[in-house]
């Protein structure tokens, strides 16, 4: 399968889709969109990736003649606007990516609470956790406490989730991640989520979350149980059945056989070597 997509899609989706993609073929990205045209003689996709404001009547007919497949993200505003899957921001939530548990060190004792902070609307909080608690603080914004400890790679913040009891999600979008490691995410959100997560909203309830996980009774047993309900969850819904599904709708069914059946062989590694 030929795939082209545009480059500077800042969707979850996109990248949920893309990184299953890459399991299996190659993409290519256009950096500029007005060379549309060439890109789609040059590449001859099978598949488009692209921002709904990128749907021009150009690629539009190119599609219908060849009957290339577009998903799209953005707003449909505007009504000329034709993709067979459009993704706009209500529709963009965060999937458990399952090749995770890939990094999952195991007879590692796990300690102590983690805090990544990349975005300057998480520091308030952040600085509040650094005075009140015995936390280790991580990310793009610093802190100005002994407790920030800098800005790790990717390879580094999974060493960081396989080393730690706890993760405070600021906003960071690792709470799946956590999981897939055995760390439970205490999760900063306005949305309700399913009763095995431990969520907060404001100082007050992240107090509450503190308290809970410093001094609760039974915290641990809680804590094990919901971690394991919620990775039995993942094994049915993330990111690759996601990206099944939508190969299914557009008609792609051999191309969903193929990443089902490494998702299988996958999960079926997984119990095996006792990983869930």
């Amino acid at each position: 399968m030929k795939i082209l997509c545009e480059n500077g899609i800042n969707y979850l989706t996109f990248k949920n889709i893309i990184n299953n993609l890459r399991k299996v073929y190659e993409i290519k990205v256009i950096g500029d969109i007005n060379n549309i045209a060439k890109a789609l003689n040059d590449v001859q996709p099978e598949l488009l990736l692209l921002k709904t404001e990128s749907i021009t009547g150009i690629v539009q007919a190119y599609s219908q003649k060849n009957n290339v497949k577009i998903i799209g993200f953005g707003d449909t505003n505007n009504s000329d606007v034709v993709a067979d899957i459009v993704i706009n921001k209500s529709k963009d939530i965060l999937r458990p990516d399952i090749d995770t548990v890939s990094f999952k060190e195991y007879n590692t004792e796990k300690s102590g609470i983690s805090v990544f902070v990349d975005n300057e609307e998480s520091k308030f909080m952040a600085d509040f956790l650094a005075i009140n608690y015995d936390v280790n603080i991580f990310g793009k914004v610093k802190i100005n406490s002994p407790k920030y400890l800098g800005i790790p790679t990717d390879i580094e913040k999974y060493e960081i989730l396989n080393q730690s009891k706890y993760l405070i999600d600021l906003g960071s979008y690792d709470l799946y991640d956590a999981i897939l490691l055995d760390t439970y995410p205490i999760v900063y959100t306005n949305h309700n989520l399913s009763k095995e997560y431990t969520t907060f909203h404001n100082l007050i309830t992240l107090t509450n979350c503190m308290d809970f996980i410093n001094v609760g009774e039974n915290t641990d047993m809680v804590v094990k149980d919901n971690l394991n309900t919620l990775k039995s969850e993942f094994k049915k819904e993330n990111s690759t059945t996601f990206t099944i599904e939508l190969f299914n709708n557009l008609g792609f069914e051999k191309e969903a056989e193929i990443l089902n059946i490494m998702l299988q062989e996958n999960i079926n590694d997984w119990i095996s070597s006792r990983k869930w």
